[in-house]
């Protein structure tokens, strides 16, 4: 009878450290990120964590690509991510209705900066977003660090 209820209680210790060690799995990095928009409003609400749980590329063209794809994705809590405040205020003040229509068109580097030139195919409003190198050289295991589109400029 001892060994029955020794038994029982093993099992049901094994199934609760099972269920915690789930549990640990089930919240990491890996279901942090969202490549979707599907909920900008709980996005923008992003907390230190969640913008650690971000990949950030570590070429300059790659990051701002991903910024103009959230941007124009209207996933308010990526462009948060990947851009300064000053960024992301224009980004949101210029609106994106044709977001979707940007094509990056060029970059060249200046003083610390790569400036990435997208031109939009529907309206045919250039845009160019200067990434800071320095950001993009401070990487960690999440490859480069956020915040590193500092600037942004429009010419219609």
């Amino acid at each position: 009878m001892k060994s029955t209820i020794r038994n029982r209680a093993a099992a049901i210790g094994i199934a609760t450290v099972a269920g915690l060690a789930g549990l640990g799995l089930a919240t990491g990095p890996a279901m942090a990120a969202d490549s979707g928009a599907a909920n900008s409003s709980a996005q923008s609400a992003a907390t230190d964590v969640d913008t650690q749980s971000i990949y950030y590329p570590i070429e300059a063209g790659k990051y701002a690509d991903e910024l103009v794809i959230a941007w124009g994705q209207d996933n308010t809590g990526r462009v948060e991510a990947f851009a300064s405040d000053d960024v992301a205020k224009k980004l949101a003040d210029h609106g994106n209705e044709d977001g979707t229509h940007w094509r990056n068109s060029g970059a060249e580097g200046a003083a610390g900066t790569t400036y990435i030139t997208y031109r939009n195919t529907e309206t045919g409003e250039k845009m160019t977003l200067g990434v800071s190198n320095q950001a993009i050289g401070d990487q960690d295991e999440w490859g480069a660090g956020p915040h590193a589109v500092y600037r942004v400029d429009f010419d219609g």
